[in-house]
């Protein structure tokens, strides 16, 4: 009977679960939608509303935390009820999450998850025992500017940048200066909280639920976007630390527990409560989790000189890196699956580049300028395929690349700044060129520090798909661009299986460690070629056009400068 490996991914919007046999192709895939399947929690966008009554300050961005015990009951359902399948055969489980987010477990929140009976659903026991606070921060919440000012001067104050220290300077998003503000705000709360956890290792957690059940360990990449973690001494930073919890730190440390150093390392068996009421076997692997970037990494495994880069609501660029070189341009992390210190063919580090106006810049360019067709975005940046008409950047909400740039501002082909281009269907591919050296300009600077040059791009998300704006990659970029190859059918209706990068690259680790458990230790690398055989992992689906590649190359340094003025 052949083993089966299941990934999951508690992202903002949705619950999502993807099944791979041991070749990593895709069986099936299954997802809850928080506003649609979980109406009564009130969310949108996965979100509670402004003013919400659960929130705890009016503008937060925050989720219901008992909607995630929901969502796990009702994907769990549908996996076992409705798509019928084989569970028994799922021999290891990993878990990626939305990054920063965090989960506040009551005092006494272990001792019910290993109460819990398999007649009644994790919602119905734990609803009122588990958390200590309500609601779930997320990556969207900017309440806690004033706390980020403090974490960079104290840090300054200690001799050691906060960057230098834990790979980032402060940003709101990020789960020190999310803990600082509530502990502040709710402090009887804060001192009735047994764990804190990031959503990743919650999801773990969860998992071990019945008579073991245990605080699952942060996975170490996870804990490196906390700014709490000390990235060059692999500990948790007392001084900082000690800034959060208002006293020495060791009550903060813990509450956030163990970070794992060994990504192969194995969290638990299966809790007894899944085994009695889903049918998982009890030799069934919980292996680390970890958040939703470093899922992705995983998934598509680039290699030195080579990025990730994903274009959604946000862009996000991903790059290996041998080197911890932090700088406040980006975010450096630790690899997810590193064995680090050892010697690993996984680069130790890997850099993150987030850039907030994305898809949000693309869609007002495409329905201000071109009727609201991608038809009419596509024909014009195919008309103007190289700068020859000017620039423009395009920065609808506060920029983090560069920090706090705003608005929209236009230059014509001589660098003068204009209010608007004489041809309004320039804006397309003027807003989409400036895009891509971003990207461009800060992925050379980040490499430069290793003497390594770019040599392929894997693009994923919505704008992936579009043929036009790779070609444009390409060309900017200088390099081939690939999308990774979409392997497996669904059980139920026979048709491509949606390829969720982040639950697939968790169902990616769970295959490595149930490797490295059964059998022998390998290296990530190994491990996922051995299992894919002969099968591609990716198609390239652009390559520079000479002389497009030369136009951009020249006009970098331009572009450069022209950023800097407005930026």
């Amino acid at each position: 009977m052949c083993a089966l490996f299941l990934g999951l991914d508690l992202s903002t919007q949705a619950l999502k679960a993807s099944l791979l046999d041991e070749h990593l192709c895709g069986i099936d895939e299954v997802q809850v939608r928080f506003d649609d399947d979980l109406p009564r929690f009130e969310t949108q966008g996965g979100i509670l509303p402004r003013g919400h009554a659960l929130l705890d300050e009016p503008d937060a961005a925050c989720s219901p935390a008992v909607m995630y015990l929901a969502a796990l009951d009702k994907l769990w359902d549908r996996i076992s009820y409705e798509r019928n399948w084989p569970i028994d055969r799922i021999a290891a489980i990993s878990a990626a999450g939305q990054q920063h987010a965090s989960v506040y477990l009551a005092t006494g929140a272990l001792d019910a998850l290993r109460s819990v009976r398999s007649a009644k659903t994790l919602e119905e026991q734990l609803d009122t025992s588990l958390f200590s606070r309500q609601i779930v921060p997320n990556w969207q919440d900017a309440t806690t500017l004033a706390e980020c000012a403090e974490l960079m001067h104290s840090a300054d104050e200690c001799g050691a940048p906060l960057c230098a220290t834990t790979g980032s300077i402060a940003h709101t998003r990020f789960t020190a200066a999310q803990i600082l503000r509530w502990r502040r705000h709710h402090p009887e709360q804060y001192a009735q909280t047994e764990c804190i956890q990031l959503v990743s290792n919650f999801v773990a957690t969860m998992l071990t639920a019945g008579a073991e059940a245990c605080a699952a360990p942060l996975d170490q990449s996870d804990a490196c976007g906390m700014n709490l973690w000390d990235i060059k001494a692999s500990q948790w930073s007392a001084p900082l630390l000690a800034l959060v919890d208002g006293s020495d730190g060791a009550a903060l440390a813990k509450k956030l527990g163990d970070v794992a150093r060994d990504p192969r390392q194995v969290v638990a068996r299966i809790g007894t409560w899944w085994q009695q009421r889903y049918g998982l076997r009890p030799e069934c692997l919980v292996c680390q989790a970890t958040g939703d970037n470093p899922a992705t990494l995983q998934c598509l495994a680039p290699a030195l000189g080579e990025a990730v880069l994903s274009l959604g609501t946000s862009d996000t660029v991903l790059l290996p890196s041998t080197m911890y070189v932090p700088d406040p341009q980006y975010h450096t992390f630790q690899h997810p699956v590193s064995s680090h210190g050892t010697a690993d063919e996984t680069p130790p580090y890997f850099l993150m580049l987030v850039y907030k106006n994305g898809s949000l810049a693309r869609e007002w360019v495409r329905d201000t300028y071109c009727d609201a067709q991608w038809a009419k975005f596509d024909e014009a940046v195919q008309q103007w395929p190289t700068p020859t008409q000017g620039t423009a950047f395009y920065w609808l909400q506060p920029e983090i690349l560069p920090w706090d740039a705003r608005g929209v501002h236009r230059f014509d082909a001589a660098g003068e700044p204009v209010a608007e281009f004489a041809e309004r269907t320039y804006n397309a591919p003027a807003m989409v060129q400036s895009q891509c050296l971003a990207f461009r300009t800060r992925i050379e600077r980040v490499l430069a520090s290793s003497k390594t040059r770019l040599s392929r791009v894997y693009v994923v998300g919505g704008a992936a798909e579009n043929h036009t704006l790779c070609q444009l990659l390409a060309n900017v970029l200088g390099c081939e661009v690939a999308r990774p190859v979409v392997q497996g059918r669904s059980a139920e209706s026979g048709s491509a299986v949606p390829y969720n990068f982040c639950s697939v690259g968790a169902a990616f680790r769970a295959r490595w460690v149930w490797e490295c458990a059964t059998s022998e230790q390998v290296s990530w690398e190994a491990c996922i070629r051995h299992a894919r055989g002969a099968r591609a992992a990716y198609q390239v689906v652009a390559v520079p056009q000479e002389a497009q590649a030369a136009a951009f190359s020249a006009f970098c340094d331009a572009w450069a400068a022209l950023e800097r003025r407005v930026a």
